[in-house]
């Protein structure tokens, strides 16, 4: 779902919440919560569905690492639709959503962050391999597909029985994300068939940012979008 979720795996090395002292109110500021207060039309809907709020409130509140996840309401930096931003000072992955797109759109984004973001070990692990000459371009660009990948395919089996829609209440998006093919050189072939130019893009963005880490440079701070 690249033109849907324009991901990119690449993570954020600065901290953008060093001055909040108290963290537990921070926390709390920033949480499943207020995500429903700032976009009431999504609460709307996501109360309707009691099933997909119980998931959504299971997985928001399990660390990812000892990274704890924070609602974010700015517009995303460098994608349409949404993105996830580690603060590695802080310990701390905020999520960011279009005020954009349709209520539905806006709780199927947030769910795919979630997946997406808990996916963030795995950017720990092939960037420590770059950076160590134990890995190569190619397999380094397939690792972040894959874990994109991945999330997608969770969010295919998981999502539609946590929000069915069908017919005109079914969006693009939501179409989209029932498409995703089995099996994931048919998944790269599709995201090149269907969303050519994001997908050269994301693929470019992370061949750079491999090119950066085997040649021991500081990488820059870049949203997951």
């Amino acid at each position: 779902m690249r033109v849907v979720l324009c991901i990119l795996l690449i993570v954020s090395v600065t901290s953008g919440c060093t001055s909040y002292h108290d963290r537990e109110t921070f926390l709390k500021s920033h949480s499943l919560d207020n995500f429903m207060a700032d976009r009431p039309q999504a609460a709307d809907l996501l109360r309707q569905h009691p099933a997909l709020e119980e998931w959504l409130r299971t997985e928001w509140n399990q660390l990812i690492k000892d990274y704890q996840l924070v609602w974010d309401n700015n517009q995303p930096n460098d994608s349409s639709a949404s993105e996830w931003v580690p603060f590695p000072e802080d310990h701390l992955i905020a999520i960011r959503v279009s005020k954009k797109l349709l209520p539905a759109d806006q709780l199927l984004t947030l769910s795919f962050e979630i997946c997406n973001a808990q996916g963030f070990p795995r950017v720990d692990a092939l960037e420590a391999q770059a950076a160590a000459g134990k890995i190569s371009r190619p397999d380094f660009v397939d690792g972040f597909d894959a874990i994109e990948y991945d999330a997608l395919l969770r969010m295919k089996e998981n999502f539609p029985k946590l929000l069915p829609l069908s017919g005109n209440d079914a969006t693009a998006f939501y179409r989209e994300l029932l498409e995703v093919p089995a099996g994931f050189r048919e998944y790269q072939t599709w995201s090149v068939r269907t969303h050519s130019q994001n997908y050269i893009h994301a693929q470019d963005l992370y061949g750079r940012r491999y090119d950066r880490l085997v040649k021991g440079k500081k990488l820059s701070a870049t949203p997951n979008n």
